[in-house]
């Protein structure tokens, strides 16, 4: 089995309602969306969500990367040989681990289905029964963050993950009245986006000690593990890394620094499963856990990330909630929005819908 033809859709990805992180705001999502088909006949599919803030791709940067740099190396090549395409794809081009990661997934869905099998079972196994998905939601005020958590609640979802990061008093302010719209055994996590200094983010972490957070995600700047390290070690709160950690080497720093008590893997920021699958292993040796996040993606992603979340003991938790904030997704989501199920189907487990991925295309390009 060889490649014969790669097809590459620019996609736009209308959200629900827009979406405000500490560094950025989105009303609709970029996607680039990849079908690789072989002699076969079988297709698999991936997907590129970049972003600038955390890798320094662009959507239209990394559609030159995969159409003029990326896809060329496979054209002709065995489908099965990932590792073949990760060495190659490296000596060609330095990072851009989204525009690799679309390649990556599509690659291991094709070889899945090209086996009959469900991917998870390429990644190990299953691990997990099924995936429970957090609520996110998004940096707003204070009353509204609490009627959305309330009524996450009322939806059936047994974690709430809330978007901090521009004001340290007013996300104290957050978090308390979140805490307060929420019943007792509730989970609640905070994700900063890298909005605090180190001494802002240990402000509201004491001031925050009453509310019960699980964990704080990535709460200082992205180049300054250092800074995060401090604010690990001066406080018994679990905090995760999730900007700075694009593979293996940056693990490795975690680990050297005790810069992190948990790591956030995105196939963004990893060049797709085949490294992140590595990362949570690497974690698991240092007593690390991980969890599976998204640069909101849609079904085709997010899925890769559920069969890898579903496939490790080391992957504790994940942040797949793309789908559930697309209005108009490519295929069609398993689950009702609070959990992921994942069956016997080959690949990834879905049929990507090729109607409505030509309805939001932007752009459509071949190799071949």
């Amino acid at each position: 089995m060889t490649i014969k033809r790669i097809t590459l859709h620019g996609i736009r990805l209308p959200l629900k309602r827009p979406f405000k992180i500490a560094y950025d705001s989105y009303e609709e999502i970029e996607s680039l969306v990849v079908s690789i088909e072989s002699t076969s006949g079988d297709i698999g599919w991936g997907e590129a969500v970049v972003d600038q803030h955390v890798s320094g791709e662009t959507w239209q940067a990394a559609r030159n990367v995969i159409t003029k740099e990326l896809a060329p190396l496979l054209i002709g090549k065995p489908a099965d040989d990932i590792g073949a395409f990760h060495r190659a794809a490296e000596a060609r081009i330095r990072h851009n681990p989204s525009a690799k990661a679309a390649l990556d997934i599509a690659l291991h869905d094709l070889l899945a289905r090209q086996c009959r099998r469900p991917l998870y079972s390429l990644l190990g196994g299953r691990c997990h029964e099924r995936l429970e998905l957090p609520c996110v939601i998004s940096m707003l005020s204070p009353e509204e963050m609490a009627r959305q958590a309330d009524e996450a609640c009322r939806q059936g979802f047994r974690s709430i993950k809330i978007k901090l990061g521009d004001a340290p008093e007013a996300d104290v302010e957050r978090i308390a009245r979140v805490r307060e719209a929420l019943p007792p055994g509730m989970a609640l996590r905070v994700d900063a986006n890298q909005g605090w200094s180190a001494k802002q983010a240990l402000e509201v972490i004491r001031q925050a000690a009453p509310y019960r957070v699980e964990w704080y995600e990535q709460p200082v700047f992205i180049e300054n593990l250092e800074a995060l390290a401090r604010v690990t070690q001066a406080t018994e709160a679990v905090i995760m890394a999730d900007e700075p950690i694009h593979g293996l080497r940056d693990m490795l720093r975690v680990i050297r620094l005790e810069a992190a008590d948990m790591v956030n893997i995105k196939l963004m920021k990893s060049a797709g499963l085949h490294a992140a699958r590595a990362m949570a292993e690497l974690g698991m040796a240092a007593d690390i856990p991980c969890q599976v996040g998204s640069m909101v993606e849609s079904s085709i992603a997010t899925l890769a990330g559920a069969h890898l979340a579903i496939a490790h003991p080391n992957i504790i938790a994940n942040d797949l909630v793309g789908p559930e904030m697309i209005s108009s997704d490519v295929a069609e989501m398993p689950g009702d929005g609070t959990h992921i199920p994942l069956g016997e189907s080959p690949g990834l487990g879905i049929r990507v819908d090729g109607d409505r991925v030509r309805e939001l295309s932007v752009f459509e390009e071949r190799i071949d």
